[in-house]
């Protein structure tokens, strides 16, 4: 199917010149129409990757090329801003990518249409990266609250957090399928419960952050910390799940440590790294960023609850887009997020805010690759608006 795909993604112009070509001479070429989409994209050309998407569509082709396509223009829809549409083909996402889709579906039966209710208990299936069930992970708090017998199935490094510092009461990693079929819930892919649940006419809930670490939590990390008086803790994260950037509509969302190195020279500052796993050997602390004493306890530890309450000692979080945007947007953080030149769908193409959080603030590439651009950015808004100390 992508015999070009090296060349959309390293010369994009020119793969869509060439396609382009093709398709003068055979335009009912499917595959052809579908590959012009990825180019276009590539480009930041939302429209018309939109336009070839459906061209493909409406043209005789593979199921294999059916489904990725409708994979792209879905995101391409949401990402505009066309969410009835967008929310309706990406909820086809599962025939691309089945996870635990069929075993659910096969023991629960499909998934359901309805907004969920008090009348049956729902069973909710945690998908695709860290950072998405965080984000969505509040409707599932909104259902509780209006007293439906809510379960989540988790991936397991959230586990605690839920229930912690989200306040669900039911949340696992396994589940014993058999005891929850005598429960007959409804069952919904979390995801789902956005577009049901209003988010296309902007009816997004816990905006202010639902998720709250724990007093004694906050506290014993203060201690560890060992901030120096009358200075302001800023908390870096650069690195999300390598695993999930491979793909067309996630890739380049990372940067590399080096670019918080352009944070230098700002009176009265000191950091925080709270990257963990392999990116977290990038960190340099001796070159030029005055990072807390207490960095040495933040590197060893490995879970989310702890990251909370260090996050809930910090002034502001400075992130790419990763689950770490998400859970400091999740808790009401002052937090700014570095975006590609062409970012994932939930943060649109435009703007500085994003309705899913009042407290992020979102930094845009200019132009494909420019972390320094959104770097010295920051930078000048660092020096020129003075954060209150949280205390």
């Amino acid at each position: 199917m992508n015999q070009g795909g090296g060349l959309l993604a390293t010369n994009p112009a020119l793969a869509q010149r060439l396609i382009g070509k093709g398709l003068m001479l055979e335009p009912d070429q499917a595959i052809g129409w579908f590959n012009l989409g990825i180019g276009l994209h590539q480009q930041r050309k939302i429209s018309a990757a939109i336009k070839a998407y459906k061209r493909c569509l409406s043209l005789p082709h593979s199921a294999e090329t059916g489904i990725a396509t409708r994979n792209n223009l879905s995101q391409d829809l949401l990402l505009q801003g066309e969410w009835k549409l967008g929310w309706f083909l990406y909820n086809q996402r599962f025939k691309r990518k089945p996870g635990n889709y069929p075993i659910f579906a096969e023991a629960f039966g499909a998934a359901h249409v309805a907004v969920p209710n008090r009348e049956r208990p729902v069973l909710l299936m945690s998908e695709q990266g860290l950072g998405d069930t965080l984000q969505f992970v509040r409707y599932a708090l909104a259902l509780q609250h209006e007293g439906v017998d809510v379960t989540v199935l988790s991936q397991s490094p959230l586990v605690g957090l839920l229930r912690d510092s989200v306040g669900l009461h039911q949340v696992d990693d396994c589940l014993d399928l058999e005891e929850q079929q005598k429960r007959n819930p409804v069952w919904l892919p979390l995801m789902n419960l956005g577009p049901l649940m209003g988010c296309i006419n902007d009816k997004i809930p816990l905006t202010g952050g639902y998720v709250k670490a724990s007093a004694d939590s906050i506290a014993r990390w203060r201690h560890k910390l060992k901030r120096k008086p009358e200075h302001l803790l800023i908390a870096l994260h650069w690195q999300g799940n390598p695993d999930h950037e491979h793909s067309l509509y996630s890739r380049g969302r990372s940067l590399p440590f080096r670019e918080w190195l352009g944070l230098q020279g700002i009176d009265k500052v000191e950091f925080v790294s709270i990257q963990k796993g392999q990116a977290s050997d990038q960190l340099k602390t001796d070159q030029g960023l005055d990072f807390v004493s207490g960095q040495k306890a933040v590197s060893k530890s490995m879970d989310f609850c702890d990251t909370a309450a260090v996050i809930a000692n910090c002034d502001l979080v400075i992130s790419s887009d990763s689950s770490v945007a998400h859970l400091a947007g999740a808790m009401g953080i002052p937090t700014w997020v570095a975006l590609r030149w062409i970012p994932e769908w939930r943060w649109g193409l435009e703007g500085t805010s994003t309705d899913w959080y009042s407290s992020l603030k979102l930094f845009r590439q200019r132009f494909d690759g420019d972390w320094t651009g959104v770097v010295q950015t920051m930078k000048k808004e660092l020096e020129q608006i003075p954060l209150r100390r949280r205390e």
